[in-house]
């Protein structure tokens, strides 16, 4: 789970909502569901993130992905539009697949969100791809991986091969050269971020030996 820094709200969408206002209406998700105001917020959303989901940080767009709220739109009707609630979650998984993120907590409270500053801290990866908490006593971040099912089987799969790239390229490159590889992957690039950047993050600083077990 990497870290995510709240910017302001889009003009447009702070605008859009004081002209509803105006007309002495409190906009709510029947008003912005399917808009062209939705498609301003997807975006500003998606910049601000890298273009990863804010729960399992596989690549995510317009167009495969969701807006999340951080606190559910049932019990929080009143930041239903805040913005500072709204989070971008990879997309719905077929009916046969178990759900995940934003899809899996529905009305859930997580105790650790991508907006606390030390979630990235909170979470180690294995080499098999399993996410657990870094402290084995930590019931809150055990608690998220639960809700959110980040141990499912293909982000599981993708956070492996994430860890089997830097390994690879740690394996074939001089060290200066591997962090000159590491460092350019894990920067934003064109205003995105890699997939499971955390992972890539954790496995790039691992000892050697704990590589080969």
């Amino acid at each position: 789970m990497k870290y995510i820094v709240k910017n302001s709200e889009p003009s447009e969408f702070r605008e859009w909502k004081e002209e509803w206002r105006n007309n002495g209406v409190e906009p709510g998700w029947g008003e912005f569901d399917g808009k062209p105001i939705k498609q301003t917020v997807k975006r500003s959303l998606l910049a601000e993130q890298g273009y990863i989901c804010c729960f399992c940080e596989i690549d995510v767009d317009e167009n495969n992905g969701h807006i999340a709220h951080l606190l559910d739109q049932v019990g929080h009707p009143d930041l239903v539009l805040k913005y500072d609630n709204l989070l971008y979650s990879c997309a719905e998984q077929p009916k046969s697949e178990p759900q995940t993120c934003g899809h899996a907590q529905k009305r859930s409270l997580l105790k650790v969100s991508p907006l606390d500053s030390d979630c990235e801290d909170r979470f180690l990866y294995t080499l098999n791809g399993k996410i657990h908490p870094r402290k084995a006593d930590d019931a809150d971040a055990a608690e998220t991986i639960q809700i959110l099912h980040l141990n499912a089987k293909r982000l599981v799969e993708s956070r492996e091969q994430a860890f089997q790239e830097v390994f690879e390229k740690r394996s074939e490159r001089q060290p200066d050269d591997f962090r000159n590889w590491i460092d350019t992957e894990l920067k934003q690039i064109d205003g995105r971020f890699t997939g499971f950047w955390t992972v890539k993050k954790y496995a790039s600083t691992m000892p050697l030996y704990q590589q080969t077990r």
